[in-house]
């Protein structure tokens, strides 16, 4: 009997915890959030790009662009700007390259941020570092081609339209730092960096 116990003892003493008690648990479900908050983001984005592509091969605005843009400084702001005085702000603004420059900045970073969320998706690494690189590009492409429309309103628009293309730019910056620090979350959580590039590892006891 006491041979027995003291056994058991032994053992008990020897056994250490398993490794695994104390191993970070992978999250996949977080990084899959964020994959399909980076996709849908990635389309808004698109949708930006093909604004500001079409913008700059458009030489002349028709008649319910010149409206829909006009009205409300017109009416709510009791401003008056003409047709043609706006006409001639897009002129100066497509011919400086600044609807290009934001149009292809935000069209690259929609692709890498739209690619980044499917690798997310896939749980790849490669996933958040495409996007962030994508909202980077896009961050700094939009601001400095919002720079260059503020410059050109200033001289050209009234008070109203340059506050509003001051505000623009700010929320182009704002909203690609929003974009950048979600797609680095996966890398900078320990949980879900765990869950990316997984690998079956075969394991060997010995006995």
């Amino acid at each position: 009997m006491s041979d027995e116990i003291s056994v058991r003892m032994s053992d008990s003493v020897n056994s250490a915890p398993p490794m695994d008690l104390f191993a970070t648990r992978p999250d996949r479900k977080g990084p899959k959030t964020i994959a399909i908050i980076l996709i849908l983001g990635s389309i808004s984005m698109g949708l930006v790009a093909y604004g500001d592509l079409s913008l700059a091969n458009t030489d002349d605005l028709s008649q319910e662009e010149l409206d829909a843009l006009l009205i409300n400084v017109r009416e709510a702001n009791d401003q008056n700007i003409t047709d043609a005085e706006y006409q001639d702000f897009h002129d100066e603004a497509r011919d400086s390259g600044a609807y290009t420059i934001r149009g292809v900045s935000v069209l690259f970073g929609s692709i890498a941020i739209g690619f980044g969320g499917i690798q997310l998706l896939r749980l790849k690494s490669i996933g958040p570092k495409s996007a962030l690189a994508g909202a980077s590009v896009a961050a700094i492409g939009g601001v400095y081609a919002n720079y260059l429309i503020y410059n050109i309103s200033v001289e050209m628009l009234p008070p109203a339209m340059i506050l509003a293309n001051k505000i623009s730019g700010y929320l182009c910056g704002f909203c690609m730092m929003i974009c950048a620090a979600t797609a680095i979350l996966p890398l900078m959580n320990a949980s879900a960096r765990a869950a990316l590039d997984q690998r079956v590892q075969l394991v060997i006891e010995e006995e």
